[in-house]
Protein backbone atom coordinates (compact mmCIF):
# COMPACT_ATOMS: atom_id res chain seq x y z
CA UNK A 1 0.00 0.00 0.00
CA UNK A 2 1.63 3.30 -0.68
CA UNK A 3 1.41 6.21 1.18
CA UNK A 4 -1.51 7.94 -1.10
CA UNK A 5 -3.66 4.49 -0.45
CA UNK A 6 -3.35 5.41 2.99
CA UNK A 7 -4.10 9.01 3.11
CA UNK A 8 -6.84 8.07 1.40
CA UNK A 9 -8.48 5.44 3.54
CA UNK A 10 -7.58 7.67 6.44
CA UNK A 11 -9.66 10.54 4.71
CA UNK A 12 -12.57 7.67 4.28
CA UNK A 13 -12.60 6.63 8.28
CA UNK A 14 -13.14 10.37 8.91
CA UNK A 15 -16.18 11.00 6.92
CA UNK A 16 -14.21 11.96 4.09
CA UNK A 17 -12.41 14.49 5.60
CA UNK A 18 -9.27 16.08 3.88
CA UNK A 19 -6.39 17.09 6.18
CA UNK A 20 -3.11 18.85 5.51
CA UNK A 21 0.22 17.51 3.38
CA UNK A 22 2.33 18.44 7.41
CA UNK A 23 -0.49 16.94 9.61
CA UNK A 24 -0.57 13.21 7.28
CA UNK A 25 3.02 13.39 7.58
CA UNK A 26 3.34 14.12 10.87
CA UNK A 27 0.77 11.70 11.87
CA UNK A 28 2.85 9.19 9.73
CA UNK A 29 6.31 9.58 11.27
CA UNK A 30 4.66 10.02 15.00
CA UNK A 31 3.44 6.34 14.15
CA UNK A 32 6.08 4.58 12.89
CA UNK A 33 8.52 6.10 14.94
CA UNK A 34 6.54 5.43 18.67
CA UNK A 35 5.75 1.71 17.05
CA UNK A 36 9.78 1.28 16.50
CA UNK A 37 10.18 2.64 19.85
CA UNK A 38 7.71 0.86 21.86
CA UNK A 39 8.99 -2.59 23.65
CA UNK A 40 5.62 -3.96 23.83
CA UNK A 41 5.53 -3.92 19.73
CA UNK A 42 9.04 -5.01 18.99
CA UNK A 43 10.10 -6.96 21.77
CA UNK A 44 14.01 -6.98 23.26
CA UNK A 45 16.23 -6.58 19.66
CA UNK A 46 13.47 -3.96 17.78
CA UNK A 47 11.35 -4.93 14.83
CA UNK A 48 13.57 -6.94 11.96
CA UNK A 49 13.32 -4.94 9.15
CA UNK A 50 14.24 -1.85 10.91
CA UNK A 51 17.89 -3.09 11.15
CA UNK A 52 20.50 -0.52 9.24
CA UNK A 53 23.97 -0.14 8.51
CA UNK A 54 26.54 2.98 9.71
CA UNK A 55 29.75 3.54 9.25
CA UNK A 56 31.90 5.93 11.45
CA UNK A 57 32.97 8.61 9.70
CA UNK A 58 37.14 8.70 9.77
CA UNK A 59 37.58 5.38 11.45
CA UNK A 60 39.37 4.59 14.52
CA UNK A 61 40.58 7.80 15.92
CA UNK A 62 43.21 7.40 18.68
CA UNK A 63 42.56 10.53 20.35
CA UNK A 64 38.31 9.91 22.05
CA UNK A 65 39.95 7.48 24.41
CA UNK A 66 38.23 4.35 22.51
CA UNK A 67 34.87 6.24 22.66
CA UNK A 68 32.48 6.90 19.87
CA UNK A 69 28.82 8.49 19.22
CA UNK A 70 25.79 6.24 18.01
CA UNK A 71 23.96 7.20 15.21
CA UNK A 72 21.25 9.77 16.36
CA UNK A 73 18.61 7.04 15.24
CA UNK A 74 19.73 4.44 17.55
CA UNK A 75 17.37 2.06 19.06
CA UNK A 76 18.39 -0.92 20.55
CA UNK A 77 20.85 -3.49 20.09
CA UNK A 78 24.11 -2.87 18.44
CA UNK A 79 26.44 -4.56 16.91
CA UNK A 80 30.23 -3.48 16.05
CA UNK A 81 32.44 -4.59 13.21
CA UNK A 82 36.33 -3.06 13.46
CA UNK A 83 38.19 -4.05 10.54
CA UNK A 84 35.90 -6.55 9.46
CA UNK A 85 35.80 -8.29 12.59
CA UNK A 86 32.53 -9.07 14.86
CA UNK A 87 33.75 -7.66 18.14
CA UNK A 88 32.19 -9.29 21.06
CA UNK A 89 29.49 -7.66 23.06
CA UNK A 90 30.22 -7.00 27.03
CA UNK A 91 29.29 -4.82 29.80
CA UNK A 92 31.09 -1.79 30.80
CA UNK A 93 31.45 -3.38 34.40
CA UNK A 94 33.53 -6.12 32.62
CA UNK A 95 36.05 -4.21 30.71
CA UNK A 96 37.03 -1.88 33.48
CA UNK A 97 37.44 -4.98 36.03
CA UNK A 98 39.15 -7.29 33.71
CA UNK A 99 40.91 -5.07 31.83
CA UNK A 100 43.42 -1.86 32.30
CA UNK A 101 41.38 1.00 30.70
CA UNK A 102 45.04 2.67 28.99
CA UNK A 103 45.89 -0.54 27.44
CA UNK A 104 45.70 -0.10 23.67
CA UNK A 105 45.92 -2.35 20.48
CA UNK A 106 43.11 -4.11 18.17
CA UNK A 107 39.97 -3.89 19.84
CA UNK A 108 38.39 -7.14 20.65
CA UNK A 109 35.54 -6.13 22.86
CA UNK A 110 32.90 -3.26 22.90
CA UNK A 111 30.95 -1.74 25.53
CA UNK A 112 27.91 1.46 26.03
CA UNK A 113 29.11 4.22 27.59
CA UNK A 114 26.00 6.59 27.50
CA UNK A 115 24.87 7.77 23.99
CA UNK A 116 28.62 6.41 23.13
CA UNK A 117 29.98 3.21 22.70
CA UNK A 118 33.66 2.23 23.76
CA UNK A 119 35.92 0.09 22.41
CA UNK A 120 38.78 -2.08 24.26
CA UNK A 121 41.30 -2.43 24.40
CA UNK A 122 41.68 1.48 22.66
CA UNK A 123 42.78 0.97 19.17
CA UNK A 124 46.57 1.92 18.54
CA UNK A 125 45.92 2.75 14.74
CA UNK A 126 43.88 5.42 13.37
CA UNK A 127 41.64 5.26 9.88
CA UNK A 128 40.68 1.50 10.79
CA UNK A 129 37.06 0.76 9.58
CA UNK A 130 34.11 0.41 11.68
CA UNK A 131 30.81 -0.65 10.87
CA UNK A 132 27.79 -1.08 12.69
CA UNK A 133 24.70 -2.92 12.37
CA UNK A 134 21.65 -1.86 14.71
CA UNK A 135 17.38 -1.44 15.36
CA UNK A 136 16.89 2.09 14.50
CA UNK A 137 13.99 4.62 13.92
CA UNK A 138 12.37 4.14 10.15
CA UNK A 139 13.06 7.02 8.37
CA UNK A 140 11.20 10.62 7.95
CA UNK A 141 8.82 10.24 5.10
CA UNK A 142 9.93 11.35 2.12
CA UNK A 143 8.47 15.07 1.10
CA UNK A 144 5.96 15.03 -1.51
CA UNK A 145 6.06 11.63 -2.86
CA UNK A 146 2.73 10.34 -2.71
CA UNK A 147 4.29 6.78 -4.04
CA UNK A 148 6.03 6.20 -1.36
CA UNK A 149 6.02 2.80 -0.48
CA UNK A 150 8.42 0.54 1.94
CA UNK A 151 8.26 -3.23 3.98
CA UNK A 152 6.28 -1.64 6.85
CA UNK A 153 3.58 -0.20 4.75
CA UNK A 154 3.41 -2.95 2.90
CA UNK A 155 2.93 -5.46 5.54
CA UNK A 156 1.25 -3.04 7.80
CA UNK A 157 -0.73 -1.19 6.32
CA UNK A 158 -3.66 -0.97 8.90
CA UNK A 159 -1.31 -0.47 11.12
CA UNK A 160 -0.67 2.95 8.98
CA UNK A 161 -4.47 3.49 8.06
CA UNK A 162 -5.92 3.05 11.85
CA UNK A 163 -3.20 4.40 13.60
CA UNK A 164 -3.63 7.73 11.59
CA UNK A 165 -7.07 7.83 11.25
CA UNK A 166 -6.96 7.83 15.16
CA UNK A 167 -4.75 11.17 15.38
CA UNK A 168 -7.24 12.85 12.49
CA UNK A 169 -10.45 11.97 14.25
CA UNK A 170 -8.84 13.23 17.23
CA UNK A 171 -8.01 16.51 15.61
CA UNK A 172 -11.42 17.15 14.40
CA UNK A 173 -12.91 16.15 18.09
CA UNK A 174 -14.83 12.76 16.75
CA UNK A 175 -14.14 11.12 19.65
CA UNK A 176 -16.17 7.79 18.77
CA UNK A 177 -14.47 7.18 15.77
CA UNK A 178 -10.75 7.60 17.38
CA UNK A 179 -12.18 5.10 20.16
CA UNK A 180 -12.64 2.91 16.94
CA UNK A 181 -9.33 3.22 15.34
CA UNK A 182 -7.15 3.06 18.58
CA UNK A 183 -8.77 -0.21 19.18
CA UNK A 184 -8.45 -1.39 15.33
CA UNK A 185 -4.62 -0.32 15.81
CA UNK A 186 -4.15 -1.87 19.02
CA UNK A 187 -4.73 -4.84 17.28
CA UNK A 188 -2.17 -4.03 14.29
CA UNK A 189 0.66 -3.86 16.79
CA UNK A 190 -0.20 -7.16 18.54
CA UNK A 191 -0.45 -9.13 15.15
CA UNK A 192 3.12 -7.25 14.53
CA UNK A 193 4.08 -7.75 17.39
CA UNK A 194 3.72 -11.76 17.07
CA UNK A 195 5.17 -11.83 14.12
CA UNK A 196 8.35 -10.12 15.36
CA UNK A 197 9.13 -12.15 17.77
CA UNK A 198 8.21 -15.45 15.73
CA UNK A 199 10.78 -13.86 12.80
CA UNK A 200 13.50 -13.41 15.74
CA UNK A 201 12.54 -17.25 17.23
CA UNK A 202 12.88 -18.57 13.69
CA UNK A 203 15.29 -16.75 11.43
CA UNK A 204 17.26 -14.43 13.17
CA UNK A 205 20.76 -14.91 15.11
CA UNK A 206 23.32 -11.95 15.19
CA UNK A 207 26.18 -14.41 15.31
CA UNK A 208 28.46 -13.68 12.73
CA UNK A 209 32.32 -13.24 13.19
CA UNK A 210 33.01 -10.70 10.40
CA UNK A 211 31.71 -7.88 7.84
CA UNK A 212 31.92 -10.10 4.84
CA UNK A 213 29.61 -13.26 6.43
CA UNK A 214 27.11 -10.26 7.25
CA UNK A 215 26.84 -8.83 4.27
CA UNK A 216 26.53 -12.76 2.49
CA UNK A 217 23.48 -13.36 4.91
CA UNK A 218 21.80 -10.52 5.42
CA UNK A 219 19.28 -10.67 3.05
CA UNK A 220 18.09 -13.51 4.16
CA UNK A 221 17.20 -12.28 7.64
CA UNK A 222 16.12 -8.52 6.84
CA UNK A 223 14.02 -8.13 3.99
CA UNK A 224 14.77 -4.36 3.91
CA UNK A 225 18.05 -5.63 1.85
CA UNK A 226 15.94 -8.15 -0.41
CA UNK A 227 15.46 -7.63 -4.13
CA UNK A 228 12.61 -5.80 -5.25
CA UNK A 229 12.34 -3.45 -2.02
CA UNK A 230 14.20 0.22 -2.89
CA UNK A 231 14.11 1.12 0.41
CA UNK A 232 17.66 0.82 1.68
CA UNK A 233 17.66 2.48 5.12
CA UNK A 234 21.25 3.12 6.11
CA UNK A 235 22.95 6.28 8.19
CA UNK A 236 26.58 7.72 8.95
CA UNK A 237 27.99 8.82 12.04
Amino acid sequence: MKFSDITASVSEICDGRTFSAAQYDRWFDRLRKTVAMSFLNSGFKGLYFLYKEATVIGGSNLDNNGRYALPSDFVDDLNVFYDGKALVKSPSEVMSIVKDPAETGPPEWWAMAGTEFQLYPMPDVAGIEIKLVYNGLPEARAPNDASQEDYFMARYPDLHVFGMADYGAMSVGNIKTATFCKQRADEERKQLLLHNRRHWLKSVRMRFHNWDEYSDFKKHFFPQYQEGYTWRPSSMI
